[in-house]
């Protein structure tokens, strides 16, 4: 336990004499026991920001038996102010008498992204000052003075912790990723329509201007087999994590794979034995299992651990992560109830110690699902969404440590409210050791609403506190079927305004495009093609990178808004190069999207990738600039997409050894995109 950093009484005498109380008590208070009636302790003298601090307060008489029937009055202050926390308690910490101990014991929760320092727990008590023994010093050289006491007396103790931040991983900027959600498969359409072997995946990654490469791995949902404790994840997602890897490196793409933590899928009955999840009746009361793994198994968190291992272990695989690390939304979770109310001081109600656990379980979920709605009692739901995310990362740091991996790790989050409603924190997580976060950008219900939650991310972050690598999701009914603007350009302006709006004076390292299997699938794409969702986030990856300046060339689209239909018009590609070296063999090739084609452009050789018609563009000097225009056409009008049609240009150069901050290993490749209405 922590010594005492600081013993204080003030006292009044006659008026305002402030005296000091002695550490030796007086001749003729010889028979006490103890010198002082109150001490403060914490276990630790230094804290992260997802951990729930414990208070213990010691009060006790002057013969040193314990005092439990008034509490002590305990604050918590930084640079001499109170610091008011989450939930109902304020600047308050609310304790509970633990007669086992004979003290005084609860948790002060830091709350969400708190300023890192010294803080100090201060615990006062009124005491009789006729029970203890004075003095008052004049000075170094002078005895202490008797003073008899008079008026009202306090006791305060004192105890310091450090309130500490994880420095957040490095992390190369423009880090762009594209993922495959599904379970791997023999068979596969590439970019071009062309079909294949699992191969194919990989000509989308390159598409896209993809570096890494990310695919779930680690999923619970039973197949031909029933799944067990020994054997927790579905085999042909694992079996394909190596073929992946090897392929990955073969193309110079980063890989990793991910773990579906807590949610499972398919008959319950065949799942593996977990403690589930579990979800109230708000009528009846009745409680029911969710699909959810219940945080509180153990075994789940050994089984993530050895998933991480594996990664650790694996020569083809770069990296690690985590998605639903989180209990299920909307309900559910509430076999916390009791140990939530245990460990966080929240108002319960009077016959919580004889309600059953069921019924303990209720009330929680009428606080959270009904009480919250109605705005009756806000605060605590704020508490129970701070817990889940203080549990959630500290099973996030057992994982690593019992998985021992260095190797970079990454976890999916929600994005409403930076992810508070759903017990998830960027900053908790950080602090547990996570690389880095992916906010999820889709199942936004409006264009207005997006631009809400980016806000939310801007006002609680502030530059160097995280890694975020945010992605969104190929997706025509969650970009709200919009053709106006059309959905791809709605996904390149919520990876790039996430990317320039999430972090208050800063910006994200990286981007995700999310996924693979949606953009080769008819049925999520709208009246667009696969390769405009696939050109729209390669355009977003091109905006990050360019952000970070981490290509030797800087290039920009002069393009109309719109442009008859059947007749050519021209467009110009403005490059800039930011090197003091030139660029050398620069291309710009038109891609292949619905009704939009070039004029006099070059065909491109037999065999080549994609297949796309060019203009070579030469050289840019060293620190110079260039203009290339490009002649285009607009073949038909299109009613389903609003006569929308996407240009859509790619600029490939030569290799070079460019100096910092160009990241040569990067692909080469810049994608600029503008939807014309033809008329």
């Amino acid at each position: 336990m922590l010594a005492l950093s600081l013993i204080v009484v003030a006292m009044a005498f006659r008026g305002a004499i402030v005296g000091w109380l002695s550490r030796e008590p007086e001749e003729d208070q010889a028979a006490q026991t103890v010198e002082f009636p109150l001490a403060v302790e914490t276990v630790q003298d230094r804290y992260l920001r997802y951990h729930l601090i414990p208070v213990t307060v010691r009060v006790v008489d002057p013969q040193g038996r314990p005092l439990g029937d008034e509490p002590p009055n305990v604050i918590v202050t930084r640079n001499g102010e109170r610091v008011e926390t989450i939930g109902h308690f304020g600047d308050r910490v609310k304790l509970d008498y633990d007669a086992r101990q004979g003290a005084w014991v609860g948790n002060w929760p830091p709350g969400w992204n708190p300023q890192p320092g010294i803080y100090r727990i201060e615990a006062r008590i009124e005491i009789d000052p006729t029970e203890w023994g004075w003095a008052t010093a004049k000075s170094e050289d002078e005895e202490p003075e008797e003073v008899a006491p008079e008026g009202e007396a306090w006791a305060v103790a004192v105890a310091e912790f450090e309130l500490v931040g994880r420095a957040k991983p490095e992390l190369e900027p423009g880090l762009c990723v594209a993922t495959w959600e599904f379970d791997y498969r023999e068979t596969f359409s590439g970019p071009d329509g062309s079909q294949g072997d699992w191969r194919k995946l990989f000509d989308w990654v390159e598409y896209v201007g993809a570096d890494t490469f990310w695919f779930r791995g680690g999923l619970t949902e039973p197949s031909s087999e029933p799944l067990t404790l020994e054997r927790p994840f579905k085999q042909i997602n694992l079996d394909a994590i190596p073929k992946f890897g090897r392929e990955a490196h073969r193309r110079g793409i980063k890989f990793g794979t991910w773990a579906v933590a807590y949610a499972t899928y398919g008959n319950q009955a065949r799942k593996p034995d977990y403690d589930y999840s579990l979800d109230v009746s708000r009528s009846t009361g009745a409680v029911s299992e969710t699909d959810y793994i219940s945080l509180l198994d153990e075994r789940r968190i050994q089984h993530l651990a050895e998933f991480f291992k594996m990664v650790q272990e694996s020569e083809y695989v770069d990296m690690a992560g985590l998605d639903y690390m989180r209990t299920n939304p909307g309900s559910g979770g509430y076999e916390l109830a009791e140990r939530f109310a245990e460990e966080m001081p929240v108002e319960l109600p009077e016959n919580w110690g004889s309600m059953s656990t069921a019924q303990r379980q209720r009330f929680v979920a009428m606080k959270i699902e009904e009480q919250w709605r109605a705005h009756q009692d806000p605060e605590f739901f704020e508490a129970w969404n701070w817990w889940r995310a203080h549990l959630g990362a500290k099973i996030v740091r057992q994982i690593i440590d019992r998985s021992g991996i260095q190797k970079p790790t990454w976890i999916f989050l929600l994005s409403w409210l930076h992810g508070v409603q759903h017990g998830q924190d960027p900053v908790m997580f950080t602090d547990a050791g996570v690389t880095m976060l992916s906010p999820m950008l889709y199942q936004i219900w409006s264009h207005e609403a997006f631009d809400v939650m980016v806000g939310q991310w801007n006002e609680y972050l502030h530059d160097g506190q995280v890694n975020l690598v945010p992605g969104d999701q190929v997706d025509f009914y969650w970009h709200q079927e919009t053709r106006n603007p059309p959905a791809p350009e709605e996904l390149y302006y919520r990876i790039v305004s996430a990317h320039e709006k999430y972090i208050g004076g800063g910006r994200t390292q990286g981007a995700f495009w999310h996924d693979i299997c949606r953009a080769a699938s008819p049925s999520n794409l709208g009246p667009y093609s696969g390769r405009e969702w696939a050109l729209a986030g390669a355009a977003a990856f091109s905006t990050v990178r360019d952000n970070w300046r981490v290509y030797p060339l800087h290039a920009e689209l002069e393009a109309p808004d719109s442009a008859p239909i059947a007749s050519q018009f021209t467009v110009k590609v403005k490059l800039q190069n930011l090197t003091n070296q030139p660029v050398q063999g620069v291309r710009i090739s038109l891609a292949d999207t619905p009704h939009m084609v070039g004029v006099g452009l070059k065909d491109p050789p037999d065999g080549e990738l994609w297949g796309e018609p060019y203009k070579d563009a030469g050289t840019v000097p060293a620190g110079g600039s260039t203009e290339v225009p490009v002649t285009v056409r607009i073949t038909t009008s299109d009613a389903s997409r609003l006569n929308e049609t996407m240009l859509a240009l790619r600029i490939t150069w030569d290799a070079g050894e460019f100096a910092e901050p160009v990241r040569n290993e990067l692909p080469r490749m810049i994608v600029l995109m503008k939807y014309i209405r033809g008329g």
